[in-house]
């Protein structure tokens, strides 16, 4: 009996230990691999698209014409009619100056006008019979002359054949001397009469009253000061009974449209013109507007080292005010040319180089790219991919290269 039960425990040993190498050998044979990783991304495709990317600075708003109007000439305030913020037109009346001064300045360049040319017509009538006075002398000192002439040649042959002295030749000689020096004087007055002086000094001074009445009138009319613009008034300086001076009395605006001064770098005027739209963002009440660049200085500011810019901005509704600060955009970059697109935030860097993960069927192939342009939402992709692809642009974070992706919308 004890050797049948030993029997029987090694028989069911033997037994357990077949069944147990069975058992391993089985679970060996059945184990599965481990499943590969399979990330979930969201993708884009490339596109072709422009990208701009945009410069900014601050500025404010300005009239685009502003005039300060002063007398020309100084004096008492008469009236002044315009009230701060009033709008006016062209050719409406600012203010003027007391007139009696200037209206009696005009009435005596009236007179001395009226002088001037009284003695214009007197020096003409005296000039005149002075003419005729010269003109009947010079034909008797011809007459004279001739006869001393005559005188002198008859009594020069008496004197040859002995008939007379001497000294009747010397008498004859003189009385032809003089003859001559008076005809001379004649000739020289009659010139002088011709050349009328007289009359060019009474004729200058017609013409410079004249001149000075002119100056009367102009001072006169210059009393009345109007608004040479369509616009607002900005600042009233006076009042009705105050000396005017040269300090401007009344400022008017235009303020549709508005202007807003920039300066831009060597770099940044080169990316706009003329022309160009640009958004201009006002603070104080949020509104964004498109504006276009009106002028562009060809010289740089030596100051500033800058070069002087203008924006035109419609304000026909006279919402905006002058000095509200705005901030203006101005785009730069692509001149309008398309280029491979891809969103930014698809591009990543790795040792100092720019990467995207491709789509290759299920698989994520990393690829490096070369960028252009870009904003904060996309950049251009100058080489590395082509028109069409897809790219991951969320889940690159938990990517190798080759990996395994599911599209997620």
């Amino acid at each position: 009996m004890i050797i049948n039960k030993r029997i029987a425990i090694v028989a069911l040993l033997s037994l357990t230990l077949i069944t147990g190498c069975a058992s391993q050998e089985d679970a060996a044979t059945t184990a599965a691999p481990p499943a590969e990783t399979v990330t979930p991304v969201q993708v884009a495709t490339v596109a072709h698209g422009v990208v701009t990317s945009e410069a900014g600075l601050t500025a404010k708003l300005a009239p685009s014409e502003e005039v300060q109007m002063s007398p020309k000439t100084s004096g008492k305030i008469a009236s002044l009619p315009v009230k701060l913020g009033q709008a006016v037109t062209k050719g409406q009346l600012l203010f003027t100056l007391d007139t009696n001064e200037l209206s009696n300045s005009v009435r005596e360049q009236e007179a001395a006008l009226r002088v001037a040319k009284a003695n214009l017509t007197q020096a003409g009538s005296t000039s005149n019979q002075s003419l005729v006075e010269a003109q009947n002398d010079l034909t008797e000192a011809e007459r004279a002359l001739a006869d001393a002439k005559l005188n002198q040649q008859r009594n020069q042959t008496l004197l040859a054949e002995g008939a007379i002295a001497t000294e009747k030749m010397e008498e004859v000689n003189t009385t032809l001397t003089k003859a001559q020096i008076s005809y001379d004087n004649a000739k020289q007055k009659l010139q002088g009469a011709k050349q009328k002086t007289g009359v060019q000094v009474s004729a200058a001074s017609v013409t410079e009253s004249e001149v000075r009445l002119q100056n009367a009138r102009e001072q006169l009319a210059n009393a009345k000061v109007v608004s040479p613009i369509d616009g607002f008034v900005a600042s009233v300086n006076g009042a009705v009974g105050q000396m005017a001076g040269q300090q401007p009395i009344v400022t008017v605006v235009k303020t549709n449209p508005l202007v807003v001064k920039a300066n831009l770098s060597e770099a940044d005027v080169t990316k706009v013109k003329v022309g160009t739209v640009v958004k201009v963002n006002v603070q104080s009440t949020g509104k964004t507007i498109d504006a276009n660049v009106t002028a562009i200085s060809p010289v740089m500011d030596s100051q500033l080292k800058a070069y002087p810019v203008e924006i035109t901005i419609p304000n026909a509704s006279h919402e905006l005010k002058s000095d509200m600060v705005v901030n203006v955009t101005f785009p730069q970059g692509s001149d309008g040319a398309k280029s491979l697109v891809i969103p930014r935030k698809a591009v990543f860097e790795r040792e100092g180089r720019q990467y995207v993960f491709k789509l290759e069927g299920e698989t994520a192939k990393q690829v490096e790219v070369s960028t252009g342009n870009s904003t904060s939402e996309l950049i251009e992709v100058v080489s590395g991919l082509a028109n069409g692809d897809k790219v991951v642009v969320k889940g690159q974070t938990l990517l190798a290269d080759g990996g395994k992706v599911s599209i997620q919308e």
